[in-house]
């Protein structure tokens, strides 16, 4: 059932079992269904799961941040970056007008840079340890909105 407003805790684990993300104690991530706020193969199973419930669960990386694509690496001269200092890992977009994509700094070999477009964790199978906190209908206003909104309606 989408448009459910879902309040969750998660431990987030790579394929090695390093932590990679968590929920802090206290404040879970909260996100509408059938919006694309998470990733699609996470919500299905937090959809079929009750409050208080506690699951592990192995999400592929196709139904995660998708499969690494090759296509998305490519090289640029160091004058195309919108920066001259820079270093291996920054982040930035590139594009034109609404077409920006996020790409991130994976090699430096003299003028010569490489970029790559995909999300770090694509390729990636990845583990999480859920527990639901809360569910309730989304309203219409937050549906509206596209995201959830705090105890006293809508600040924005």
């Amino acid at each position: 059932m989408s448009n459910q407003v879902i309040s969750f805790d998660y431990v987030l684990t790579a394929k090695a079992g390093q932590v990679i993300d968590a929920s802090a104690k206290g404040k879970p991530l909260i996100f509408i269904s059938g919006l694309g706020q998470i990733i699609p193969g996470l919500e299905v199973i937090l959809l079929a799961m009750e409050p208080l419930q506690k699951k592990t669960v192995t999400i592929e990386a196709k139904e995660a941040y998708g499969v690494y694509d090759e296509a998305l690496v490519f090289k640029v001269d160091r004058s195309k970056l919108p920066t001259a200092e820079f270093q291996m890992g920054d982040m930035f977009e590139v594009g034109e007008g609404d077409r920006l994509s996020p790409v991130s700094i994976t090699a430096i070999n003299g003028d010569e840079i490489t970029l790559d477009g995909n999300h770090p964790l694509a390729g990636e199978d990845l583990t999480f340890a859920v527990e639901i906190v809360a569910k309730r209908p989304a309203t219409a206003e937050e549906l509206a909105h596209g995201h959830v909104h705090g105890a006293g309606g809508c600040h924005h």
